[in-house]
Protein backbone atom coordinates (compact mmCIF):
# COMPACT_ATOMS: atom_id res chain seq x y z
CA UNK A 1 0.00 0.00 0.00
CA UNK A 2 1.69 3.19 -1.20
CA UNK A 3 1.06 6.53 -0.11
CA UNK A 4 -1.63 7.51 -2.48
CA UNK A 5 -3.49 4.30 -1.71
CA UNK A 6 -3.05 6.04 2.49
CA UNK A 7 -4.04 9.48 1.12
CA UNK A 8 -7.40 7.89 -1.01
CA UNK A 9 -8.67 6.41 2.14
CA UNK A 10 -7.85 9.20 4.82
CA UNK A 11 -9.73 11.40 2.03
CA UNK A 12 -12.84 8.82 2.00
CA UNK A 13 -13.13 9.09 5.61
CA UNK A 14 -12.98 13.02 5.92
CA UNK A 15 -15.55 12.87 3.16
CA UNK A 16 -17.44 10.44 5.06
CA UNK A 17 -17.23 12.04 8.70
CA UNK A 18 -18.28 15.47 6.97
CA UNK A 19 -21.31 13.91 5.35
CA UNK A 20 -22.13 11.64 8.54
CA UNK A 21 -21.71 14.73 10.84
CA UNK A 22 -23.13 17.37 9.06
CA UNK A 23 -26.26 14.94 7.77
CA UNK A 24 -26.81 14.44 11.53
CA UNK A 25 -26.84 18.03 12.17
CA UNK A 26 -29.02 19.27 9.53
CA UNK A 27 -31.63 16.23 10.51
CA UNK A 28 -31.57 17.61 13.76
CA UNK A 29 -32.09 21.29 13.06
CA UNK A 30 -35.34 19.57 10.64
CA UNK A 31 -36.81 18.67 13.66
CA UNK A 32 -37.59 22.62 14.55
CA UNK A 33 -37.36 24.21 11.13
CA UNK A 34 -38.62 25.49 8.88
CA UNK A 35 -41.44 26.78 10.96
CA UNK A 36 -43.99 26.84 8.38
CA UNK A 37 -44.57 24.69 4.73
CA UNK A 38 -42.72 26.07 2.13
CA UNK A 39 -43.54 26.26 -1.56
CA UNK A 40 -42.22 26.30 -5.02
CA UNK A 41 -45.40 27.56 -6.66
CA UNK A 42 -48.07 24.72 -5.95
CA UNK A 43 -45.60 22.06 -4.95
CA UNK A 44 -44.85 21.56 -1.22
CA UNK A 45 -40.82 21.36 -0.75
CA UNK A 46 -40.39 18.00 0.99
CA UNK A 47 -39.76 17.99 4.84
CA UNK A 48 -41.50 21.41 5.36
CA UNK A 49 -42.31 22.17 8.18
CA UNK A 50 -40.35 20.44 10.70
CA UNK A 51 -41.00 17.96 12.32
CA UNK A 52 -42.30 19.36 15.76
CA UNK A 53 -43.87 22.66 14.01
CA UNK A 54 -45.60 19.62 12.08
CA UNK A 55 -46.85 17.46 15.16
CA UNK A 56 -47.28 20.06 17.20
CA UNK A 57 -50.64 19.40 18.42
CA UNK A 58 -49.72 15.73 18.47
CA UNK A 59 -46.66 16.71 21.00
CA UNK A 60 -49.34 18.43 23.29
CA UNK A 61 -51.55 16.05 23.26
CA UNK A 62 -49.23 13.35 24.37
CA UNK A 63 -47.28 15.83 26.79
CA UNK A 64 -50.71 16.30 28.68
CA UNK A 65 -51.52 12.92 28.27
CA UNK A 66 -48.19 11.71 29.84
CA UNK A 67 -48.38 14.50 32.87
CA UNK A 68 -51.67 13.13 33.59
CA UNK A 69 -51.01 9.85 33.74
CA UNK A 70 -47.71 9.33 35.04
CA UNK A 71 -46.00 12.80 36.36
CA UNK A 72 -49.03 14.41 38.00
CA UNK A 73 -51.31 11.23 39.00
CA UNK A 74 -54.21 11.94 41.75
CA UNK A 75 -52.13 8.93 44.13
CA UNK A 76 -48.95 10.56 43.80
CA UNK A 77 -50.70 13.95 44.69
CA UNK A 78 -52.62 11.93 47.42
CA UNK A 79 -48.92 10.51 49.22
CA UNK A 80 -47.58 14.21 48.69
CA UNK A 81 -50.06 16.13 50.42
CA UNK A 82 -50.49 13.09 53.42
CA UNK A 83 -46.66 13.46 54.06
CA UNK A 84 -45.71 14.66 57.53
CA UNK A 85 -42.95 17.04 56.18
CA UNK A 86 -45.18 18.59 53.67
CA UNK A 87 -47.80 18.88 56.03
CA UNK A 88 -45.59 20.24 58.78
CA UNK A 89 -43.74 23.14 56.11
CA UNK A 90 -47.24 23.74 55.66
CA UNK A 91 -48.24 24.03 59.09
CA UNK A 92 -45.36 26.24 59.87
CA UNK A 93 -46.19 28.95 57.02
CA UNK A 94 -49.79 28.82 57.87
CA UNK A 95 -49.00 29.31 61.43
CA UNK A 96 -46.80 32.19 61.21
CA UNK A 97 -48.67 34.08 58.62
CA UNK A 98 -51.91 33.61 61.28
CA UNK A 99 -50.29 35.02 63.60
CA UNK A 100 -48.90 37.72 61.58
CA UNK A 101 -52.59 38.77 60.56
CA UNK A 102 -54.23 38.55 64.23
CA UNK A 103 -51.05 40.35 66.14
CA UNK A 104 -51.21 43.56 63.39
CA UNK A 105 -51.34 46.86 64.90
CA UNK A 106 -53.91 47.60 61.61
CA UNK A 107 -57.08 48.30 62.34
CA UNK A 108 -60.25 46.71 60.69
CA UNK A 109 -60.79 49.73 58.57
CA UNK A 110 -57.37 49.51 57.53
CA UNK A 111 -57.88 45.69 56.65
CA UNK A 112 -61.08 45.89 54.46
CA UNK A 113 -60.02 49.00 53.04
CA UNK A 114 -57.10 46.70 51.74
CA UNK A 115 -59.53 43.80 50.46
CA UNK A 116 -61.25 46.97 48.70
CA UNK A 117 -64.17 47.04 51.07
CA UNK A 118 -65.35 50.68 52.24
CA UNK A 119 -67.10 50.74 55.46
CA UNK A 120 -68.97 53.65 56.57
CA UNK A 121 -70.68 53.56 60.08
CA UNK A 122 -73.78 55.57 58.97
CA UNK A 123 -74.13 53.52 56.06
CA UNK A 124 -74.80 50.06 57.87
CA UNK A 125 -76.75 51.72 60.17
CA UNK A 126 -78.96 52.98 56.85
CA UNK A 127 -78.85 49.75 55.23
CA UNK A 128 -79.82 47.89 58.53
CA UNK A 129 -82.85 50.44 58.98
CA UNK A 130 -83.47 49.89 55.16
CA UNK A 131 -83.69 46.08 55.61
CA UNK A 132 -85.62 45.86 58.78
CA UNK A 133 -88.31 48.36 56.80
CA UNK A 134 -87.75 45.77 53.49
CA UNK A 135 -89.04 42.70 55.72
CA UNK A 136 -91.82 44.77 57.44
CA UNK A 137 -93.49 45.47 54.40
CA UNK A 138 -92.79 41.79 53.33
CA UNK A 139 -94.67 40.45 56.01
CA UNK A 140 -96.86 43.67 56.78
CA UNK A 141 -99.83 41.22 57.19
CA UNK A 142 -98.61 39.03 59.36
CA UNK A 143 -99.45 39.30 62.88
CA UNK A 144 -96.55 40.58 64.80
CA UNK A 145 -96.11 37.57 66.98
CA UNK A 146 -95.89 35.44 64.61
CA UNK A 147 -92.31 36.71 63.61
CA UNK A 148 -91.23 36.14 67.02
CA UNK A 149 -89.02 33.20 67.91
CA UNK A 150 -91.28 31.13 70.35
CA UNK A 151 -88.74 31.47 72.88
CA UNK A 152 -88.67 35.10 73.21
CA UNK A 153 -93.08 34.71 73.37
CA UNK A 154 -92.23 32.33 76.37
CA UNK A 155 -90.75 35.05 78.23
CA UNK A 156 -93.66 37.43 77.95
CA UNK A 157 -94.84 36.32 81.61
CA UNK A 158 -91.17 37.01 82.80
CA UNK A 159 -90.48 40.05 80.81
CA UNK A 160 -94.00 41.29 82.46
CA UNK A 161 -93.51 40.96 85.71
CA UNK A 162 -89.97 42.04 85.72
CA UNK A 163 -91.46 45.62 84.29
CA UNK A 164 -94.22 45.73 86.73
CA UNK A 165 -91.98 45.49 89.53
CA UNK A 166 -89.80 48.28 87.43
CA UNK A 167 -92.67 50.26 87.57
CA UNK A 168 -94.02 50.03 91.26
CA UNK A 169 -90.76 50.71 92.21
CA UNK A 170 -90.39 53.65 90.07
CA UNK A 171 -94.23 54.81 91.58
CA UNK A 172 -92.95 54.33 95.29
CA UNK A 173 -89.93 56.23 94.51
CA UNK A 174 -91.85 58.92 93.62
CA UNK A 175 -95.19 58.61 96.10
CA UNK A 176 -92.43 58.36 98.79
CA UNK A 177 -90.27 61.61 97.89
CA UNK A 178 -90.95 64.93 98.44
CA UNK A 179 -92.04 66.14 95.26
CA UNK A 180 -94.80 63.14 95.35
CA UNK A 181 -95.68 64.35 98.74
CA UNK A 182 -96.49 68.09 97.26
CA UNK A 183 -98.46 66.64 94.39
CA UNK A 184 -100.67 64.95 96.95
CA UNK A 185 -101.05 68.21 98.89
CA UNK A 186 -101.84 70.14 95.34
CA UNK A 187 -104.49 67.28 94.45
CA UNK A 188 -105.77 67.62 98.08
CA UNK A 189 -105.95 71.07 97.29
CA UNK A 190 -107.32 71.22 94.43
CA UNK A 191 -110.18 68.33 94.98
CA UNK A 192 -111.12 70.49 98.40
CA UNK A 193 -111.35 73.81 95.42
CA UNK A 194 -113.37 72.06 93.70
CA UNK A 195 -116.25 70.94 95.96
CA UNK A 196 -117.52 75.17 96.86
CA UNK A 197 -118.90 75.22 99.72
CA UNK A 198 -118.46 71.62 101.12
CA UNK A 199 -114.73 72.40 100.61
CA UNK A 200 -114.62 75.22 101.82
CA UNK A 201 -115.99 73.73 105.29
CA UNK A 202 -113.76 70.85 104.84
CA UNK A 203 -110.75 72.97 104.34
CA UNK A 204 -111.60 74.97 107.83
CA UNK A 205 -111.46 71.26 109.65
CA UNK A 206 -108.83 70.16 107.39
CA UNK A 207 -105.08 71.39 106.38
CA UNK A 208 -104.29 70.13 102.85
CA UNK A 209 -100.76 69.56 104.08
CA UNK A 210 -101.75 67.58 107.49
CA UNK A 211 -103.80 65.79 104.77
CA UNK A 212 -101.42 64.84 102.82
CA UNK A 213 -99.46 63.71 105.45
CA UNK A 214 -102.00 61.29 106.26
CA UNK A 215 -102.42 60.12 102.56
CA UNK A 216 -98.88 59.43 102.09
CA UNK A 217 -98.27 56.31 103.77
CA UNK A 218 -101.71 54.78 102.65
CA UNK A 219 -101.14 55.79 98.82
CA UNK A 220 -97.28 54.35 99.46
CA UNK A 221 -99.04 51.22 101.12
CA UNK A 222 -101.08 50.46 98.35
CA UNK A 223 -98.69 51.13 95.38
CA UNK A 224 -96.26 48.96 96.97
CA UNK A 225 -98.68 46.15 97.73
CA UNK A 226 -98.45 42.57 96.58
CA UNK A 227 -102.06 43.21 94.90
CA UNK A 228 -100.74 46.00 92.65
CA UNK A 229 -97.90 44.37 91.71
CA UNK A 230 -100.26 41.22 90.20
CA UNK A 231 -102.29 44.14 88.21
CA UNK A 232 -99.58 45.90 86.79
CA UNK A 233 -98.27 42.39 85.64
CA UNK A 234 -101.64 41.42 84.48
CA UNK A 235 -102.40 45.06 82.67
CA UNK A 236 -98.33 44.40 80.47
CA UNK A 237 -98.86 40.92 79.80
CA UNK A 238 -102.68 41.74 78.39
CA UNK A 239 -101.22 44.71 76.33
CA UNK A 240 -98.71 42.56 75.10
CA UNK A 241 -100.92 40.06 74.07
CA UNK A 242 -102.56 42.99 72.20
CA UNK A 243 -99.86 43.90 70.52
CA UNK A 244 -98.63 40.37 69.45
CA UNK A 245 -102.07 39.96 67.55
CA UNK A 246 -101.96 42.56 65.87
CA UNK A 247 -100.75 43.08 62.01
CA UNK A 248 -97.19 44.40 61.75
CA UNK A 249 -98.49 46.93 59.07
CA UNK A 250 -100.92 48.39 61.92
CA UNK A 251 -97.84 48.51 64.31
CA UNK A 252 -95.92 50.18 62.00
CA UNK A 253 -98.45 52.41 60.70
CA UNK A 254 -99.40 53.63 64.21
CA UNK A 255 -95.48 54.44 64.85
CA UNK A 256 -94.37 55.88 61.73
CA UNK A 257 -92.57 54.14 59.33
CA UNK A 258 -89.75 57.65 59.57
CA UNK A 259 -90.19 56.74 63.39
CA UNK A 260 -89.35 53.13 63.59
CA UNK A 261 -86.33 53.59 61.04
CA UNK A 262 -84.78 56.39 62.79
CA UNK A 263 -85.77 54.06 65.84
CA UNK A 264 -83.96 51.89 64.59
CA UNK A 265 -80.84 53.46 63.78
CA UNK A 266 -80.53 55.07 67.13
CA UNK A 267 -80.86 51.78 68.98
CA UNK A 268 -78.16 50.25 66.45
CA UNK A 269 -76.03 53.64 67.13
CA UNK A 270 -76.20 52.86 70.86
CA UNK A 271 -75.37 48.73 70.87
CA UNK A 272 -72.82 48.59 68.44
CA UNK A 273 -70.46 51.98 67.89
CA UNK A 274 -69.54 50.76 65.00
CA UNK A 275 -66.69 53.67 64.62
CA UNK A 276 -64.84 52.60 67.36
CA UNK A 277 -64.97 48.57 66.58
CA UNK A 278 -63.69 49.46 63.06
CA UNK A 279 -61.07 52.21 64.11
CA UNK A 280 -59.47 49.36 66.65
CA UNK A 281 -56.26 47.22 65.73
CA UNK A 282 -57.07 44.22 65.22
CA UNK A 283 -54.66 42.73 67.31
CA UNK A 284 -57.25 43.82 70.67
CA UNK A 285 -59.77 41.60 69.42
CA UNK A 286 -57.04 38.77 69.48
CA UNK A 287 -54.83 39.25 72.12
CA UNK A 288 -56.73 37.24 74.45
CA UNK A 289 -55.90 34.20 72.55
CA UNK A 290 -52.43 32.40 73.65
CA UNK A 291 -49.87 31.85 71.03
CA UNK A 292 -49.83 27.90 71.81
CA UNK A 293 -53.88 27.36 72.09
CA UNK A 294 -53.36 29.12 68.39
CA UNK A 295 -50.83 27.39 67.14
CA UNK A 296 -52.18 24.09 68.40
CA UNK A 297 -55.85 24.87 66.55
CA UNK A 298 -54.48 25.81 63.34
CA UNK A 299 -52.21 22.60 62.89
CA UNK A 300 -55.56 21.11 63.75
CA UNK A 301 -57.14 22.87 61.07
CA UNK A 302 -54.24 22.47 58.54
CA UNK A 303 -54.18 18.39 58.74
CA UNK A 304 -58.10 18.00 58.72
CA UNK A 305 -58.26 21.01 55.68
CA UNK A 306 -55.30 18.72 53.77
CA UNK A 307 -56.68 15.49 54.34
CA UNK A 308 -60.43 16.56 53.23
CA UNK A 309 -58.10 18.18 49.91
CA UNK A 310 -56.08 14.65 49.40
CA UNK A 311 -59.62 12.97 49.49
CA UNK A 312 -60.95 15.30 46.26
CA UNK A 313 -57.80 15.15 45.20
CA UNK A 314 -59.25 12.98 42.21
CA UNK A 315 -62.26 15.08 41.28
CA UNK A 316 -60.44 18.33 41.69
CA UNK A 317 -58.23 16.93 38.79
CA UNK A 318 -60.50 15.80 36.76
CA UNK A 319 -62.42 18.97 37.00
CA UNK A 320 -59.44 21.29 36.44
CA UNK A 321 -58.29 18.72 33.39
CA UNK A 322 -54.99 19.20 33.62
CA UNK A 323 -54.65 16.99 30.47
CA UNK A 324 -56.49 19.61 28.10
CA UNK A 325 -54.66 22.57 30.42
CA UNK A 326 -50.79 20.89 29.44
CA UNK A 327 -51.90 20.39 25.85
CA UNK A 328 -53.38 24.33 25.39
CA UNK A 329 -49.89 25.46 26.68
CA UNK A 330 -48.05 23.53 24.86
CA UNK A 331 -49.75 24.31 21.66
CA UNK A 332 -49.70 28.14 22.47
CA UNK A 333 -45.90 28.26 23.16
CA UNK A 334 -43.85 30.14 20.23
CA UNK A 335 -42.00 27.80 18.10
CA UNK A 336 -38.59 28.89 19.21
CA UNK A 337 -39.49 28.21 22.91
CA UNK A 338 -40.57 24.90 21.96
CA UNK A 339 -37.14 24.53 20.55
CA UNK A 340 -35.33 26.03 23.38
CA UNK A 341 -37.66 23.93 25.75
CA UNK A 342 -36.20 20.38 23.65
CA UNK A 343 -32.81 21.59 23.08
CA UNK A 344 -32.50 22.50 26.86
CA UNK A 345 -33.29 19.04 27.44
CA UNK A 346 -31.68 16.87 24.86
CA UNK A 347 -28.68 19.13 24.02
CA UNK A 348 -26.33 16.63 25.09
CA UNK A 349 -27.80 13.70 23.52
CA UNK A 350 -28.04 15.67 20.08
CA UNK A 351 -24.19 16.46 20.21
CA UNK A 352 -23.52 13.35 20.60
CA UNK A 353 -25.70 12.04 17.71
CA UNK A 354 -24.15 14.58 15.77
CA UNK A 355 -20.30 13.00 17.02
CA UNK A 356 -21.48 9.68 16.34
CA UNK A 357 -22.57 10.70 12.50
CA UNK A 358 -19.12 11.88 11.79
CA UNK A 359 -17.65 8.81 13.50
CA UNK A 360 -20.03 6.46 11.35
CA UNK A 361 -19.40 8.43 8.38
CA UNK A 362 -15.48 8.30 8.80
CA UNK A 363 -15.88 4.31 9.41
CA UNK A 364 -17.77 3.84 6.22
CA UNK A 365 -15.36 6.56 4.24
CA UNK A 366 -12.29 4.05 5.67
CA UNK A 367 -14.38 1.00 4.68
CA UNK A 368 -15.27 2.47 1.03
CA UNK A 369 -11.90 3.47 0.44
CA UNK A 370 -10.47 0.11 1.40
CA UNK A 371 -12.76 -1.72 -0.75
CA UNK A 372 -11.88 0.75 -3.62
CA UNK A 373 -8.63 0.09 -3.48
CA UNK A 374 -9.38 -4.08 -4.19
CA UNK A 375 -12.07 -3.01 -7.12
Amino acid sequence: MNSGDIWLILSMAVVGALIGGVTNHLAIKMLFKPHRAIYIGKWRVPFTPGLIPKRRDDLARSLGKTVVEHLLTPAGMQVKLRDENFQSKVDAGVQREVLRFLRSERTVRQLLAEMNVELEAETLYTKAANLVREQLHLHGEKELGSLLPEELKQRKEAAAAHAASHIQQMLLSYVESYDGRRKIQDLVRSFLQGRGFLGSMLSSFMDPDSAADKIQPVITESVGSEGTNRWLQQLLAGEMDKLLNRKVSEVTNAIGQDTVEEGIKQLLEHTIPLDDLLDTPLSVYTKAIQDDVLAEKVSLLVHRLLERLAGQVPVLMEQLELAKMVEQEVSGFPLDRVEDLVLAISKREFKLITYLGFLLGGIIGIVQGVIALFV
